[in-house]
């Protein structure tokens, strides 16, 4: 129900990033071969007698914002033979599913979903958790012991965020290890604690830090390659279309990583496997909030801050489906009013915008849900783990706000936080929580057209929209290998 949720149902865990500076071995090779990977020759790449044009550029670029580009990763990581950032639509040999007490019944629907398309791997914290994850999937009818469970001391149940896959030209995966903030906290903490820079510190200092370390113990688990970056996003922010082209939101990957300057970005990104152009998109959803804040008057969500998965997705190489919102609906909502305005201004981008290799952009819209709210009072003993109690002091002191106080959360709800699995798509179903029927066929209609030949099915996922996350967020797709690698 949106109105209510069971104890238990937390939000993703906001550990602090890790390192908080470059790495110091930054400056050599990206490339991280796993010791006890299956073949010791290391990922394919070519080693040209000099640099290109493009590589010289990317440093000068990096270099005049001020940037310590590491040359190392500038040569190695982009010259490596066929390496590449896979798309959601690829096809993958495994889907990641993580497990907390409190989202069962999602995990649950997710796992029945998806059994029929693609082999299921978990992501839990213990044995105590895997333990209860056999006996839900038991519960649903599925055989637990066709399941390959990893555990890891900081598993992210929204295992989306844990890690970026791609594939090397020989066809095996590797995970990309981004930097982890704990999704920009310590923005948050210092707007929300404002000039009290002590406040602030602890604010940021409160959770785990070995949580960034996940994708570097999943990488080694499934002895895996890994390349390494200083730029710091989660999976939920990095959109690609596997061919080299990355979709990026300007304000969210300039608040991951400390305000660095587009120019010195867009460098930084070019370094990574097989990235040739990258496309800047000024707005995110409007109730996409960074952690828990004010959205607009009374409105307030907790979400992440921007993340691309919710209102931009690639459906093929060269379409992309963009969240919509019609002037009849913005009239329903101030935050409907917010998306549309935010959403023309990424349409025009976009349209003016082209593909890797030159080709104008095929946009599709799609009609973002009727916003969901529920009134919560603020408390002071309100236990913030969960997504339905708020305290005053989540806001600034600017914002006036008291204890007794009413807002209003809004779920952060979209069509676009989708999971493609090879021939299924999965949507959320927000017909239950209020978006008319006749919305919802067109959203199916225009899925239909935009991944043919597959199977559309909806998912009911508003637990998981209360905390800013959704079916993608909960998922993670790891590529099928080419026959070899296993």
């Amino acid at each position: 129900m949106p109105g209510t949720r069971p104890r238990g149902c937390r939000r993703k865990r906001w550990p602090i990033s890790r390192c908080g500076t470059e790495r110091s071995r930054a400056t050599k090779s990206p490339w991280r071969h796993n010791a006890r990977s299956r073949s010791d020759r290391p990922m394919s790449r070519s080693e040209p007698a000099s640099w290109s044009r493009r590589r010289c550029l990317h440093a000068a670029a990096a270099l005049f914002a001020g940037m310590a580009l590491p040359l190392n990763a500038a040569a190695d990581g982009p010259q490596t033979e066929g390496a590449r950032l896979t798309a959601d639509f690829d096809p993958i040999g495994a889907m990641w599913l993580g497990y907390d007490a409190g989202h069962e019944a999602f995990t649950g629907d997710l796992a029945q979903a998806l059994w029929p398309h693609v082999p299921i791997r978990m992501l839990v914290r213990d044995p105590q958790a895997r333990v209860r994850a056999m006996a839900l999937l038991a519960d649903r009818g599925l055989d637990a012991g066709k399941v390959q469970f990893t555990e890891d001391r900081s598993a992210h149940f929204f295992v989306r965020d844990s890690a970026v896959f791609g594939v090397d030209g020989d066809g095996r995966p590797f995970i990309v290890d981004f930097r982890w903030t704990g999704y920009g906290l310590g923005n948050w903490c210092r707007r929300r604690h404002g000039t009290n820079t002590v406040e602030a510190a602890a604010c940021a200092a409160t959770l785990d830090r070995d949580a960034g370390a996940v994708d570097e113990r999943l990488a080694e688990a499934l002895r895996l390659p890994r390349f390494t970056t200083s730029l710091a996003m989660e999976g939920g922010g990095v959109e690609v279309n596997g061919q080299g082209l990355l979709i990026a939101h300007t304000a969210l990957w300039r608040r991951r990583n400390g305000g660095m300057a587009r120019d010195a970005l867009e460098a930084q990104m070019l370094a990574l496997p097989g990235i040739r152009k990258v496309i800047w998109i000024p707005f995110g959803l409007a109730h996409d909030a960074p952690h828990r804040a004010t959205i607009t008057g009374p409105y307030v969500g907790w979400g992440t801050g921007g993340h691309t998965d919710e209102f931009v997705r690639f459906a093929d190489e060269n379409t992309v489906l963009l969240a919509w919102v019609d002037e009849a609906e913005a009239n329903l909502h101030p935050v409907a009013r917010l998306n549309r305005e935010r959403m023309q201004a990424n349409l025009e981008v976009l349209r003016a915008s082209t593909d890797q290799r030159g080709r104008p952009l095929r946009v599709v819209k799609v009609p973002l849900p009727r916003v969901v709210e529920r009134p919560v009072v603020l408390r002071a003993d309100a236990d913030t783990a969960y997504s339905e109690q708020w305290s005053a002091t989540t806001f600034p002191p600017a914002e006036g706000r008291r204890e007794g106080d009413t807002v209003l959360q809004v779920a952060t709800t979209s069509y676009l936080n989708h999971v493609v699995a090879n021939g299924l798509v999965l949507l959320p179903d927000y017909v239950p929580h209020g978006t008319p029927p006749a919305l919802q066929e067109r959203v199916l209609r225009r899925y239909e057209a935009a991944f043919p030949g597959r199977t559309i099915r909806f998912i009911d996922c508003m637990g998981a929209n209360w905390v800013g996350a959704g079916a993608h967020c909960a998922s993670l797709g790891q590529p099928r290998a080419r026959p070899g690698w296993g």
